[in-house]
């Protein structure tokens, strides 16, 4: 990979890590907000949209963008396999996926807890930060995967 390609998807995942915790505090803010605290149990279920979503815009929108930078030359194309499996279901898939994980360690992580309810800025930033994380793993991998030419 050559530095402006290093240098695109690092800024495109910085890019995709802000907005998607934004997104994860206001989603938090009006599906678990209006009380002091929230029960365990609602955020372990808040995972799955959550981290559905994350990752599914985590895919489309910086894979749009690279498939019009890469039609218009402004990135170059990293050689290797083309990518096999169309945008959209790369990003359903994807999405699904992490559903499944997302759930699966807010089960691990709260699950193996004595605490039942938490204070509500703790799911905020509980949420933030697994939203910024999910999309640091996600989107680096997803435009490595754009970026293929064939």
């Amino acid at each position: 990979m050559t530095p402006p390609q290093r240098r695109y998807i690092t800024i495109e995942t910085l890019i995709s890590v802000a907005i998607n915790t934004v997104i994860s505090i206001a989603f938090a803010w009006l599906a678990l907000g209006g009380s002091s605290s929230v029960a365990v149990r609602a955020v372990i279920l808040d995972a799955a949209p959550q981290s559905f979503m994350i990752t599914l815009m985590s895919v489309i929108v910086p894979g749009l963008l690279t498939r019009r930078r890469l039609a218009t030359g402004q990135i170059a194309p990293i050689s290797g396999p083309a990518a096999s499996w169309p945008l959209a279901a790369r990003a359903i898939g994807a999405a699904l996926l992490a559903a499944a994980m997302g759930v699966a360690l807010h089960v691990v992580l709260l699950g193996v807890t004595a605490v039942e309810v938490l204070p509500f800025w703790c799911v905020l930033a509980l949420k933030a930060g697994y939203g910024a994380s999910l999309a640091a793993v996600v989107t680096p991998i997803m435009l490595r995967y754009a970026l293929r030419s064939g």
